[in-house]
């Protein structure tokens, strides 16, 4: 069976059809509807909607039109008649699911001196719309008696199949000057569409290059902070599975105080770079198996800089959060931390997040110089450093939600820790933090 389209383009050649997207399309109903009601028309319409609830949308209107019109021809698939129930002069016709006019957009209104009648039909593309108002349907916009009428015959029969007669009246324009006229209010609104279609079709590759652009940038950074966390790892083997977990663990406690999803997803990332500057540090220090001197220490804390100094200067988001996160991280609430001795809530939000999760990584697992502690020991350690090391208000977040924590830690202990063959940055960057949290 042929869309009512496809019919009226074999009976008429002069018809040519176009593509619009649904934004126009919004603009030519509406055009039409508004003649109606501007010019008092007393007319008939036939109207389909793909869904009844896009004529919930036009409700108002369609009321309107109702008191206006002779009578109002509805199409829709799962129409609630009980919402409709008001109409006095509109028909509704629930089409059936294998009806070929539930993807057509259409409007025709049958007035002896203003016909109109606008046809299309949606193109489904393998790739959908991202933006509903880049949708696109093939159709063709006529003020022309003839083909109105040869719409009309194809609802009659439509209503027929319906149960619903339908008298057909022949309309005919007998006055030339008018005729003309008509023929050229439709060249020159065809045109003036065209026009518009060009320039939405312009607007749409730009968006599509902008989002391919968007997203080979987005992948290129995600690409350079893997990077740098493999160089980090190359020198130091705990370091990779301490960022895994260091980048979860500062996760669910940032969303506990940032509503910005954005930003939440950047920590994701940006907690990775933390100690990045322990590139800089070096094997004597770095992986030295006991208590490093008070000049190793002093050498030790210049990786916050270091890590600040390779971040610095980056537009990228991540990157900016990273370099905030380098060098503040070892900031302490009561301003006896490094490098700068920030206090309070001087010091950045995120690198107070990052404080909290980082010693209490540092306590819960082993490393070349010390054994891991108990898990209510390092809670303990938190506890007593509340508005002295670390901000007192996510301490008592992080205790709130350690059983996620801890569930995480298991996770990622378990996958790393005894599979070498697990890249670790890999898997973070390709799962969401509920990976982790599940098993």
């Amino acid at each position: 069976m042929l869309e009512l389209s496809d019919i009226l383009m074999k009976k008429e050649s002069t018809i040519e059809k176009k593509i619009y997207t649904k934004s126009s399309l919004m603009g030519i109903s509406h055009g039409l509807e508004d003649m109606i009601v501007e010019f008092k028309l007393k007319s008939e319409i036939f109207v389909s909607f793909q869904k009844f609830e896009f004529f919930m949308v036009e409700l108002e209107r369609y009321k309107i039109l109702d008191n206006l019109c002779e009578k109002v021809y509805v199409f829709a698939r799962n129409i609630n008649f009980d919402s409709v129930k008001d109409f006095k002069n509109t028909v509704f016709i629930e089409l059936n699911e294998d009806d070929l006019m539930i993807d057509e957009w259409n409007i025709i209104i049958n007035h002896n001196e203003h016909p109109a009648i606008f046809i299309s039909k949606e193109i489904f593309y393998d790739e959908p719309a991202k933006e509903d108002q880049f949708r696109k349907f093939s159709g063709y916009l006529s003020f022309s008696a003839n083909i109105l009428y040869e719409a009309l015959i194809i609802m009659k029969n439509k209503l027929g199949k319906y149960g619903i007669n339908y008298n057909l009246r022949r309309i005919e324009c007998e006055n030339i000057e008018q005729d003309i006229m008509t023929r050229k209010m439709s060249f020159f609104i065809n045109h003036t569409l065209s026009e518009i279609e060009d320039k939405n079709s312009q607007l749409i590759s730009r968006n599509a290059m902008l989002e391919n652009a968007l997203s080979e940038n987005g992948e290129l950074t995600n690409e350079i902070i893997k990077r740098l966390c493999y160089a980090a790892e190359y020198r130091d083997d705990d370091s990779a599975v301490h960022m895994a977990r260091m980048s979860i663990y500062s996760s669910i406690l940032y969303e506990k105080v940032e509503t910005s999803q954005e930003k939440i997803n950047l920590m994701n990332y940006a907690a990775l770079m933390h100690d990045i500057g322990k590139i800089g540090i070096p094997d004597s220090v770095l992986l030295k198996p006991g208590k490093l001197t008070t000049q190793e220490f002093e050498i030790m804390k210049t990786h916050t800089v270091i890590g600040a100094k390779i971040l610095k200067g980056s537009k990228r988001s991540v990157i900016k959060m990273g370099y905030e996160l380098a060098l503040s991280h070892h900031e302490k609430w009561d301003g006896s931390g490094y490098p700068s001795g920030l206090k309070g809530k001087d010091i950045p939000l995120t690198a107070r997040v990052v404080a909290i999760t980082d010693v209490f990584d540092a306590l819960s697992t082993e490393r070349v110089y010390k054994k891991a502690f108990k898990i209510e020991t390092c809670l303990d350690i938190l506890k007593a450093e509340r508005n002295k090391h670390f901000d007192g208000e996510l301490v008592d977040l992080f205790l709130e939600n350690i059983e996620k924590i801890i569930k995480c830690k298991n996770t990622i202990d378990l996958k790393f820790l005894r599979n070498e063959n697990e890249d670790v940055f890999e898997l973070l960057f390709n799962n969401p933090i509920s990976f982790f949290i599940k098993e």
